[in-house]
């Protein structure tokens, strides 16, 4: 079963958002959000089957970062936001370090709030029952 959790976060500093994925079937996922948000046109760079996680830019004023309920761990998530981070400010010409240090912590801060929602939480406990517990 394809479990795939998606919260939308909105950085009103720089005028656009963040969609964060947290998916157990990344292929699947990747291809529902492309054709749902950016009518399949883009193409990261690792095939997502292939992929701990990816970022896609759709727009300047969309992004998605997707992450494999498998590899959810600290290092996964700061290298996906830290892609999100340089998108995000180099799109904008954005050089200087603490602009990117401050929106790095706050999409990490959006992240983990998002990861201890009630909305994850319940996704993988039914992954867990109904595979026997593997996604932990």
């Amino acid at each position: 079963n394809c479990m795939r959790v998606v919260k939308k976060i909105k950085v009103n500093t720089y005028n656009c958002s963040v969609l964060f994925v947290v998916t157990n079937e990344m292929g699947k996922s990747e291809k529902y959000l492309q054709k749902k948000y950016a009518k399949g046109t883009l193409v990261p760079g690792t095939p997502a089957e292939e992929a701990e996680g990816i970022t896609i830019t759709v727009s300047g004023n969309l992004y998605i970062t997707m992450i494999d309920a498998k590899f959810l761990n600290h290092n996964v998530i700061a290298h996906e936001l830290y892609h999100a981070t340089r998108r995000i400010t180099e799109d904008r010409d954005i050089t200087d370090e603490e602009s990117s240090a401050w929106l790095m912590g706050f999409l990490s801060e959006e992240f983990y709030k998002f990861l201890s929602s009630d909305k994850v939480k319940k996704e993988f406990e039914k992954v867990d029952n109904q595979d026997g517990g593997t996604t932990k």
